[in-house]
């Protein structure tokens, strides 16, 4: 094996371990504050999150607890598509094509958690400001 591939193996392997870690911190405890970059930074600066008013923050936390089930599902998704992608990666003989496509996959999950996550911030921040979902075309 080259040192090429132990590098993807690795840094696969980190990224995968660091989402799963990240999303489990803020399913289990339901709350970002205490977490690096959206409380106090590692050098004392504040990020923007640590802005967003407390009512805000806890409409959010709600949503992420109303939607555990499904985002659980999607984060299982997201684990079964980069084992995937690793597999095909160490596929011998080596087919370029088999990674591609396990790479949209990895990226199609990994969007589709993203855009569920990011319609619970949306649906947060609309209730904080008082505008409903179909005041500003959100889906």
């Amino acid at each position: 094996m080259t040192w090429g591939r132990v590098l993807l193996w690795v840094v696969l392997g980190a990224s995968l371990l660091a989402n799963a870690v990240m999303l489990g911190l803020v399913l289990r405890f339901g709350g970002m504050g205490g977490l690096a970059g959206f409380g106090e930074g590692a050098m004392g600066e504040r990020s923007v999150w640590a802005e967003v008013p407390p009512e805000t923050r806890a409409a959010f936390r709600e949503g992420i607890a109303e939607n555990r089930r499904e985002l659980l599902r999607l984060v299982r998704e997201l684990r079964a598509a980069r084992a995937e992608m690793l597999a095909a990666a160490a596929a011998r003989p080596y087919d370029r094509n088999a990674v591609i496509a396990a790479q949209e996959k990895a990226r199609a999950a990994t969007a589709e958690l993203q855009l569920k996550t990011q319609a619970l911030m949306l649906r947060a921040l609309d209730r904080a400001a008082g505008v409903g979902a179909a005041d500003n075309g959100s889906p």
